[in-house]
């Protein structure tokens, strides 16, 4: 599994979710589900890390993407730490799918449920969301990080962080099995794995 099926089966689960509790209900378990699952992969790579600083964060991120994927740069400031995002294969699979109006509810929730999940000494603003609208990401975190800190721990650590997106999707399912109520979770999440199998088949993609 890559990006493109971690980002089809998060959109095609809330467009399910909606279909069955409608709108402001649904929005509401989209954000429950979504913030559950950020707060488990920042309490994950908290209990990693041997500190609580932006540097820490950065070192034990749990995904990679492939070459040309996603396209970004960090500044690394003396009080920030700035990640722009020109390209972002999440937003590219959900513009591909025509699944817009349900993608980008990861970009509302999922970057700062992680950063509360880590519970480090520092905050994230969001200033722009190409998921909202807009031209970029912009992700402010309010703490200077160390450059060459991190590329040694990266380099030392060989990716032994990451987790295979099979990881990542499985884990999705789990947290809103946990949060879907007894009446609708099995339609919502039957559903979801069926329109994922259709929609790559009909990609002309199999996996």
């Amino acid at each position: 599994m890559e990006i493109r099926d971690h980002a089809l089966i998060y959109a095609l689960l809330c467009k399910n979710i909606i279909s069955e509790t409608g709108k402001e209900k649904g929005e509401e378990l989209i954000r429950e589900i979504t913030q559950a699952y950020g707060s488990k992969r920042g309490r994950r790579m908290r209990n990693l890390s041997e500190g609580r600083s932006i540097s820490d964060f950065l070192i034990h991120g749990e995904w990679k993407g492939k070459e040309g994927e996603n396209i970004s740069s960090m500044a690394y400031n003396p009080d920030t730490t700035v990640s722009t995002v020109s390209k972002c294969a999440w937003y590219d699979t959900w513009k591909e799918y025509d699944l817009l109006d349900y993608g980008p509810y990861y970009c509302r929730y999922i970057d700062k449920a992680i950063c509360r999940g880590f519970d480090g000494d520092f905050d994230l603003n969001i200033e722009k969301s190409i998921g909202a609208g807009d031209d970029k990401c912009i992700f402010v975190w309010t703490q200077g990080a160390d450059q060459e800190y991190i590329r040694k721990e990266k380099e030392a650590a060989n990716e032994k962080w990451l987790k295979p997106f099979s990881f990542h999707c499985q884990e999705l399912y789990e947290c809103a099995a946990e949060i879907l109520n007894d009446d609708i979770r099995d339609v919502i999440l039957n559903n979801t794995k069926d329109d994922y199998e259709k929609h790559i088949k009909e990609k002309g993609n199999t996996q």
